[in-house]
C-alpha cells in the first residue's frame, strides 16, 4: 500500500505541474490574443491541447491505480469529499502531502475555471466584432466593386 500511496503522490505532483503550466498557457494566450499576435496564440492553444492530453492520460494512470488499490484513496476530480476516508495503511508522511497536492490541485482547477469564463468572453466579443466589421464591409461591397464587363469575354482591368 506504501508503494501505492508513493506512486498516487508522484501522479497528483505530475497532474499538479501540468495544471501550473496550462495556467501560464492561459494567461500566456490571453497577452498573446488581445496583442493581436495570431501566431502566438495559435502557439499557446496547440501547447495547450498537448498539456490537455497528457493531463487526460496521467487521469487514467491515476483512476487504474486507484482500481488497483484495496483501500479508497481521494479522487482528484471531485476533491476530498465525505467518501474519500483515508486509508488505515496509508503512509503518515506520504498522505498528508496527498492531500496538500489535491487541495493545490482544486484551487488550480478554480483558477483555470475563472481563466476558461474570460478566454470564452474574449472569444464572444471578438466575435461579434468580427459579425460588426463584416456587416460593414458587405454593406459598403456594392459601392467599391469593380463594374461590370461590358460583354461577355471582355477583360476588365482596373486602374487604381
Amino acid at each position: 500500500m506504501k508503494s501505492g500511496c508513493a506512486r498516487y503522490l508522484k501522479l497528483v505532483e505530475r497532474r499538479l505541474e501540468l495544471l501550473r503550466e496550462l495556467v501560464r498557457l492561459e494567461a500566456e494566450w490571453r497577452a498573446a490574443f488581445i496583442g493581436m499576435d495570431m501566431k502566438g496564440s495559435e502557439r499557446c492553444v496547440a501547447e495547450e491541447n498537448i498539456l490537455c492530453e497528457q493531463i487526460r492520460i496521467l487521469d487514467q494512470e491515476i483512476a487504474t491505480l486507484q482500481q488497483n488499490q484495496l483501500k479508497p484513496i481521494p479522487m482528484i476530480q471531485k476533491g476530498l469529499d465525505a467518501g474519500s476516508s483515508p486509508s488505515l495503511d496509508s503512509d503518515p508522511i506520504i498522505y498528508p502531502k496527498i492531500l496538500a497536492a489535491l487541495e493545490r490541485i482544486a484551487a488550480l482547477q478554480l483558477e483555470l475555471r475563472r481563466s476558461n469564463q474570460t478566454r470564452r468572453a474574449i472569444l464572444k466579443r471578438s466575435k461579434l466584432t468580427m459579425n460588426a466589421l463584416r456587416n460593414l464591409f458587405n454593406s459598403y461591397a456594392p459601392t467599391y466593386a469593380a463594374p461590370a464587363a461590358p460583354t461577355t469575354g471582355t477583360i476588365y482591368e482596373e486602374n487604381v
